[in-house]
């Protein structure tokens, strides 16, 4: 008897051990699964991107603007998640639906914050009146971004008119690949005349290869020495380069230019192709 309630007993014992072990692992499996789901497609911007992305790295380190909001200082200007007039929500949008993933700088480019970035974004520098403690261009960060460059990396920079943007210490990066912006303000408009920021777009354009023309604002011309070429101009100046260094492309344009106001006809008169240009321009980029 005592044998018989030994072995029932132990029986019992060995089912139940047998039923927690097997639950232990459903709920690691189940957990590992969630957390493997989440990572790839919920990824913040700035996190370890899903692999095979092409990453597009946007600046908010040179440009690092601050806007008061219901009493409290927000980033904004130029940011994915801005979806003002002002943000590039719109643009990361484009990206995203070329099979892109998004990522922000805010730290100063380093070969390790680079290496994983197959675009690199610079947008309108600040200077010291929009940001009470620019952070500058120096010769040490653009030999970083060079080297990145050079390897292989896609860089975009994007300049503004001179009243509202750093060039100077700019140019210590862009002349690296021939290319200077100049303190000027062209394309002058006086709404609602948007025929005065009109660029008409070559035929055979290498970039754009579907929009015939433009609309810009208030830019800074560049000026475009070997080992870079002018893509696109106007019968008075140049409007945007592109040079090749080494392994990598750099794209240049005096302004910020595709931002949501102006990337579709929200504003814009049904003429300007702006829409169809970004959509050329990042298809291009990504291609580089």
């Amino acid at each position: 008897m005592e044998l018989k309630f030994y072995l029932s007993s132990k029986r019992l014992i060995m089912k139940y051990f047998f039923i927690a072990i097997s639950l232990i692992t459903v709920t690691a499996t189940l957990f590992s699964c969630g957390s493997s789901s989440s990572g790839e497609t919920e990824k913040p911007e700035g996190s370890e991107i899903a692999s095979g992305s092409k990453i597009v790295m946007l600046d908010n380190f040179f440009n690092n603007e601050y806007k008061e909001e219901n009493g409290q200082q927000v980033k904004w200007h130029y940011l994915w998640s801005d979806t003002s007039m002002g943000g590039y929500s719109e643009l990361g949008d484009l990206f995203r639906s070329e099979g892109a993933e998004l990522a922000t700088l805010t730290e100063a480019p380093t070969a390790d914050n680079l290496k994983k970035a197959a675009i690199y974004i610079i947008a309108d520098p600040d200077n010291e009146k929009e940001t009470a403690s620019p952070n500058f261009m120096t010769e040490a960060y653009a030999n970083t971004v060079a080297d990145w460059v050079k390897a292989g990396g896609v860089l975009v920079l994007f300049g503004n008119d001179s009243s509202n943007c750093e060039l100077d210490k700019f140019n210590i990066l862009s002349q690296k690949f021939g290319i200077t912006f100049n303190k000027d303000n062209r394309l002058v408009v006086q709404d609602p005349h948007f025929e005065q920021g009109e660029v008409k777009i070559n035929e055979g354009n290498a970039v754009f290869q579907t929009a015939k023309n433009v609309y810009i604002k208030g830019i800074c011309s560049v000026t475009a020495n070997a080992p870079a070429e002018v893509i696109l101009k106007t019968s008075d100046f140049d409007v945007m380069a592109v040079a090749r260094y080494g392994e990598g492309t750099v794209f240049a344009l005096g302004d910020p230019w595709i931002y949501n106001e102006y990337i579709g006809h929200r504003r814009l008169p049904a003429q300007f192709e702006n829409d169809k240009a970004a959509a050329d321009w990042v298809k291009w980029l990504l291609k580089q």
